[in-house]
């Protein structure tokens, strides 16, 4: 199968050139797509000189992830895999081999590999989605020991920084829902993937170190603020709750103290503001049905978690590997 990897970048010159030269050097041969979103730190001089065999696309402004990820596709017309990998991750040898295993079987329409905390290798930043009751997506065993990836079940669907997809579906779901500027985009792809039909499996040792955050900051309030966008989006594109009460008395049990959080400690408005954003934006969309049968996470067990990262927050013991499907909390 031919498999391209399309990599979405911003000003990550050094970490790029990391990850370009972790791809160069995989045990099966793939294609290389990077989608450069306007960056002004000498990304496609690097490109050009290091990595000439590299496909770019060169963005003038930054148009987000999805979107970004959807112009590198569109470049691979010839791909029947596409795999994604984050600018700030580093891959085993084999890791492009083991994302292209799973899809022997005719099922599977999206595999997820393993991130690794760039600074703690023995621990996950994210194997792959889980969804809750409330249908917030979580990363599976995040913070947890790798040697728990191997008996870990599949998870919903990838984290966007270690996925792939067969192309033909992608194409045919027309690929991350430009909407999303960054943050779940991942998650809503997944569930389009899910409702279609086709199975996840997670390859459990395709794996990569990830220095999340990177980028654009995994607690900065521009993250906050797309993040809050994204939940209210997806919450209304798939209408959680519809005639479902204590659904959403579940969404406001687990949503609304993250947003107090934001307004009265941070004094931060805007992630309120783009949650309401969200939301017309959600309900002017098609309706999609929610699959809360995927959800693995129960109400308590997600109550739990949201509590253990609030403490680490203020504890200042929340590690720097943090990823957006752990919590909102930035």
């Amino acid at each position: 199968m031919r498999a391209v990897v399309v990599i979405p970048t911003l000003n990550a010159c050094n970490l790029l050139a990391e990850t370009v030269a972790s791809l160069e050097a995989q045990t099966v041969s793939v294609g290389m797509v990077v989608v450069d979103n306007g960056s002004t730190d000498g990304t496609l001089e690097l490109l050009g000189t290091r990595f000439p065999q590299v496909t770019v696309v060169h963005n003038v402004d930054n148009v987000g992830f999805g979107r970004a990820v959807n112009r590198g596709v569109a470049s691979a017309p010839d791909a029947e895999v596409l795999i994604l990998v984050n600018n700030d991750a580093v891959c085993s040898p084999d890791f492009a081999q083991r994302m292209l295993e799973p899809f022997a079987d005719p099922e599977v329409g999206l595999v997820a590999g393993v991130l690794l905390q760039g600074s703690a290798p023995g621990l996950v930043d994210s194997a792959g989605i889980e969804l809750d009751v409330t249908l917030r997506s979580w990363d599976v065993l995040w913070n947890r020991p790798a040697r728990l990836v191997d008996g870990a079940p599949d998870p919903v669907g990838p984290c966007g920084g270690a996925a792939a997809y067969l192309a033909k579906p992608f194409r045919d779901l027309s690929g991350f829902d430009e909407t999303l500027f960054a943050y779940w985009e991942d998650v809503d792809l997944a569930l389009r993937f899910r409702l279609a039909g086709w199975r996840c499996v997670r390859a459990p040792r395709a794996r990569a170190l990830h220095r999340h955050g990177a980028t654009l900051g995994a607690a900065s309030p521009a993250q906050r603020r797309l993040e809050a966008f994204g939940r209210g989006y997806v919450l209304a594109k798939y209408r959680v709750g519809a005639g479902r009460p204590l659904t959403r008395l579940q969404v406001a049990a687990l949503d609304f103290p993250v947003l107090i959080v934001h307004l009265v400690l941070r004094r931060e408005l805007g992630p309120t503001r783009e949650r309401l954003r969200g939301r017309r934006a959600g309900l002017a969309q098609p309706p999609l049905r929610a699959p809360l049968e995927l959800a693995t996470v129960t109400f308590r067990e997600a109550l739990r978690r949201q509590a253990r990262v609030l403490l680490m927050r203020f504890t200042r013991r929340l590690p720097a590997h943090f990823t957006e499907h752990d919590s909102p909390l930035g």
